[in-house]
């Protein structure tokens, strides 16, 4: 059942996140809309399914030593963007008039890396729980709403054909749900570390968050607090808000990943019944000799 959760919530991010993109293209400024106000909004989102959910979880499993992951994480992704800039950018120079076919190219190729990646979070997601897989698709619908008008722009101005470039985005979009089965399937039945996972995913979150609030809250805000900043509070609102109603209502009778701690009590009360039963036994010899 977990499973089929995983399948649709993958291909809902990816159809949504190509329907919604194709809408807002029709019309440019309700897309340069998204993409100014949407950023934010996605970031604080992704900040809370890390903060609030991933990491508390893999702490939980693997204890502090998952922060290293997290570190890691943030630190290879950066190097990754650093190295292949068409792995993660859609900020607002993405809607700019210019024509390059290399770069077409360039952000395909990044986009299907980059749906891999998100594929892989979202089957770590569910991983831990229902509701942390259904806050964790929230925060990137969010996100690849503003990341697909980016780069259809790019696509449609570097010379690629409306038909062309939404072929090329639906089959990178299959990449999403091919890491999120693989993710979710080979983590559910294989003794990898999911704590350390946990916290790589959640660095991963971190970074592509804080990389959109920088240079979009930053360098395109007029005002010192403005619309943009408000837009990232409503995201962790929003996000926090999410996450607590599903964990209220998802998670009933979820067994959380602690099927250890369980086994353990259940050792702890049989330990007690034996105790229980010797104490009897002796008392009884004891009456016995009188």
């Amino acid at each position: 059942m977990d499973l089929i959760l995983v399948i649709i919530a993958a291909t809902a991010c990816g159809l949504l996140s190509l329907s919604v993109a194709l809408l807002l293209l029709i019309k440019t400024s309700l897309a340069n809309i998204l993409v100014k106000y949407g950023t934010p909004f996605a970031a604080g989102v992704l900040l809370v399914a890390a903060l609030r959910d991933l990491i508390p979880e893999g702490i939980m499993i693997g204890g502090a030593s998952i922060l290293n992951a997290t570190l890691v994480s943030i630190v290879v992704f950066f190097l990754i963007e650093k190295g292949f800039t068409g792995f993660h950018h859609h900020h607002e120079e993405d809607l700019v008039e210019r024509k390059n076919p290399t770069q077409g190219w360039l952000f395909i190729v990044g986009d299907v890396f980059h749906n891999f990646v998100d594929g892989i979070a979202l089957g770590a997601a569910f991983l831990v729980s229902p509701a942390t897989g259904l806050v964790a698709t929230v925060a990137l619908i969010a996100h690849d709403v503003p990341l697909e008008v980016g780069e259809f722009g790019v696509q449609l101005r570097s010379g690629f054909s409306v038909k062309q470039t939404i072929l090329r985005n639906i089959v990178s979009s299959f990449t999403l749900l091919i890491g999120a089965i693989l993710s979710f399937t080979i983590g559910e039945s294989s003794g990898l570390q999911l704590g350390h996972i946990y916290g790589a995913i959640a660095g991963f979150f971190i970074y592509i968050a804080l990389s959109d609030i920088v240079p979009t809250i930053h360098s395109s805000e007029k005002t010192r607090y403005g619309l943009q900043t408000l837009f990232l509070i409503v995201g962790l609102v929003f996000g926090g808000t999410i996450s607590s109603v599903a964990h209220q209502y998802i998670d009933v009778g979820h067994d959380h990943g602690h099927d250890d701690h369980d086994e353990h009590d259940g050792h702890d009360d049989h330990d007690e019944h034996d105790e229980h039963d010797w104490h009897d036994d002796h008392d009884e010899h004891d009456e016995h000799d009188d």
